[in-house]
């Protein structure tokens, strides 16, 4: 009998398997309690096909998780222009006043690289006779 699994058409593209992910699955299999071989060919016709049943199950979901990371990618890329390339400046606190993230334009407002603001405390930028109403306002925040 031909192993109908490996033969392919050439419009179907497989992608390149992954040894590491072979080596996991063969220990994994290795760990489990192995069925008897079929006994008839029925039993084996019917265990391929559920393998190939299997295979296009998998297909898709692989088709699935590639749409869905392409729609991340624009997404990220969305996210990038509106944050990153706003010609307002835009930063990110946490609850203790910890700068997360700011984008381009309030660095350059602040007088600082990017790098360097991020993880500072945003009061280090605030002119000191406006300390006491940015720390009240980041209480009501909170």
């Amino acid at each position: 009998m031909e192993d109908d699994l490996d033969s392919e058409t050439p419009d179907q593209q497989t992608p390149a398997p992954d040894p590491e992910m072979r080596r996991r699955a063969e220990e994994l299999l290795s760990g489990q309690a192995v069925s008897a071989e079929p006994a008839t060919l029925l039993e084996a016709s019917a265990l391929l096909h559920e393998l190939r049943v299997h295979r296009i199950e998998l297909e898709m979901q692989n088709e699935e998780l590639r749409h869905a990371q392409l729609e991340l990618d624009a997404q990220r890329a969305e996210y990038f222009a509106l944050f990153h390339l706003a010609p307002v400046g835009y930063l990110t606190l946490s609850e203790e006043g910890i700068v997360g993230e700011a984008n381009l334009t309030a660095a350059r407002l602040l007088g600082v690289a990017r790098q360097d603001l991020l993880g500072q405390p945003f009061s280090a930028f605030v002119f000191a006779p406006d300390g006491q109403a940015y720390y009240m306002h980041l209480h009501k925040l909170v």
